[in-house]
C-alpha cells in the first residue's frame, strides 16, 4: 500500500506521521493519546507534558502487553477447541461408520429372524401334521385292538364242540355205533380246538365233553328203556 503522510495535534503541538493507514484511524490514535496524556496529568501531581506522555506511552505499552497475553491465550485455546474438534470429528466419523456397520447388522438380524420365524410356522404346520396322523393311526390302532378283543372273545365263546342229535326212535346198535363214531369226531374236534386255541379253551372243551358224556349216558338209558318196551309188547 502506498505510504502517505498524515498531521496530528497532540497537546497543542504538531507531528507529521507517515502510515499506511487510513487519515480518520490515524487521528482516532492521535486522540487517544492526548486523551492518555491529559488523564495522567489529572493525577494531581506537579508533572509536565514530557511526564506525563511518558506515562501515557506506559500505559499503552501495559495495555498492548495485556493484548498480546490475552490474544496468545485465545490463540491456544481456539488451537485446543480445533484440536478438539478435529478428534470428535474423528470419533464423530468412527461413531458413523459403527452406526452403519450396527443398522446392517440388525438388518440382517432382522431378516434373519423373520426366515426363522418362517421355519417355526412350517415346523408348527408339520408338527400338527404329524400329531393328526400319529392320533388318526392311534385311532385306527385301538379300534382294531378292540375288534381283535372283540373277536377273541368271540372265538372263546364259540369254542364249543357240536353235538349231533339223536332220535328216540333209531335202534340202539345204530345208535351206539353212531355215538361211538361222533365221540371220536368230537375228540377229534377237540384236539383241533385246543391246537389253535392256545388261551381259556381247555375248561371249554372239558365242559363240553362232560355234556356230550352225560347226554351220550342218557341217550343209552332211553334206548336202552325203549328196547325193554318193545320185548314187553312181543311177549
Amino acid at each position: 500500500m502506498e505510504k502517505k503522510r498524515v498531521s496530528v495535534q497532540i497537546e497543542g503541538r504538531n507531528y507529521a506521521v507517515i502510515t499506511t493507514e487510513e487519515k480518520s484511524y490515524v487521528l482516532g490514535v492521535a486522540d487517544e493519546v492526548t486523551e492518555s496524556i491529559r488523564h495522567a496529568a489529572q493525577t494531581g501531581r506537579n508533572l509536565d507534558t514530557r511526564d506525563c506522555a511518558v506515562l501515557a506511552a506506559l500505559d499503552f505499552c501495559d495495555d498492548r502487553h495485556k493484548a498480546e497475553h490475552r490474544n496468545t491465550e485465545l490463540v491456544e485455546k481456539a488451537d485446543q477447541i480445533i484440536r478438539q474438534s478435529a478428534e470428535l470429528a474423528k470419533q464423530c466419523k468412527e461413531y458413523k461408520t459403527k452406526l452403519a456397520a450396527a443398522i446392517n447388522e440388525n438388518t440382517n438380524l432382522t431378516k434373519r429372524i423373520r426366515a426363522l420365524e418362517e421355519q417355526l410356522r412350517l415346523l408348527l404346520r408339520e408338527n400338527e401334521s404329524l400329531k393328526k396322523n400319529t392320533d388318526s393311526r392311534q385311532l385306527e390302532n385301538e379300534k382294531k385292538f378292540e375288534k381283535a378283543v372283540r373277536d377273541k372273545k368271540a372265538e372263546k365263546l364259540m369254542g364249543y364242540v357240536p353235538m349231533r342229535q339223536y332220535s328216540l326212535f333209531e335202534d340202539a346198535a345204530p345208535a351206539d355205533k353212531t355215538d361211538s363214531a361222533d365221540a371220536a369226531g368230537m375228540n377229534s374236534t377237540n384236539q383241533t380246538n385246543n391246537t389253535h386255541n392256545t388261551h381259556n379253551t381247555h375248561n371249554t372243551n372239558n365242559t363240553n365233553n362232560t355234556n356230550y358224556s352225560n347226554f351220550t349216558a342218557n341217550h343209552n338209558t332211553n334206548t336202552n328203556n325203549k328196547n325193554k318196551s318193545r320185548k314187553n309188547g312181543k311177549n
